[in-house]
């Protein structure tokens, strides 16, 4: 299973050449690059079974068994039971039966780009919801199993309170978060006067990451911590504007003093 942006595993099982290229022109302009192809159910069939897609777009009218009988095929297979099926068809009357076959969306065959794209968005947010993803830039977290990705790649198991604390601070980034709010979010209490174990727990949480997201990680004296993301989606650094976090911390910090003229 692959969920970031751009590196999700497309089925496209479609028999009319054109029809085809179109659409790979469509998907790869779009950013999507993992991208496999049948042209027949049978081989699409197979080819779902060995590739485990992370969504299938289906044409109905196929040379050997029509797409609705894919479709109930792909359903009865327990490692694609959940891989959302898109059907592609110039007719809107299949759409009951195809929803009855085990479809998740359908898509009217169209010059236009835009409704077939808007659903691609609409199945993957959906499949982040299903398996419990939450994710910030190029960070996502795997709430039920604590693991930590940046750029697609696992770096870290965490504990239970370390991958909390990562947690709150992702979800309230680009904002600082208070002592207290962090030290209640793992401890279910508030006690200022145990910000010093707050403070252990952070320190065990910036060693099990590695180095580039250690240093996201930054503390706010007198206040709490931040995490603050070193670049974009895009991978271009972000710049500093006025107002922001890191122009409220910097300036935060006590200017040296004029030496006096002698």
């Amino acid at each position: 299973m692959s969920l970031t942006p751009g590196t999700q595993k497309i089925l496209i099982i479609e028999d009319y050449e054109p029809w085809l290229e179109l659409i790979k022109v469509w998907l790869k302009s779009a950013g999507y690059q993992d991208l496999y192809f049948a042209k027949t159910g049978q081989s699409g069939v197979e080819l779902a079974k060995k590739a485990e897609p992370d969504c299938i777009l289906l044409d109905l009218g196929l040379p050997d068994i029509d797409g609705m009988e894919v479709c109930k095929i792909v359903r009865s297979i327990p490692a694609l039971g959940r891989t959302p099926v898109i059907m592609i068809t110039a007719h809107r009357k299949d759409k009951i039966m195809g929803l009855e076959y085990g479809a998740d969306y359908f898509v009217q065959k169209s010059e236009n780009p835009a409704e077939l794209m808007a659903t691609l968005k609409a199945v993957f947010r959906r499949r982040e919801l299903d398996f419990n993803i939450f994710r910030k830039g190029d960070v996502m977290l795997q709430l039920e199993t604590r693991k930590v990705f940046c750029k697609e790649l696992q770096v870290a198991t965490l504990t239970p309170k370390t991958f909390e604390l990562f947690h709150v601070l992702l979800e309230r980034s680009p904002e600082p978060v208070h002592k207290d709010m962090l030290f209640s979010a793992v401890e279910g209490r508030r006690n200022t006067e145990l910000s010093r174990a707050l403070d252990i727990m952070m320190n065990r949480l910036r060693k099990a990451l590695p180095v580039a997201l250690q240093k996201r990680i930054k503390s706010v004296k007198g206040f709490g911590y931040v995490y603050i993301a070193g670049a974009d989606e895009h991978g271009k650094p972000k710049t500093r504007k006025e107002g922001t976090v890191h122009t409220k911390i910097e300036k935060a910090k006590p200017k040296p003093k004029p030496k006096k003229k002698g």
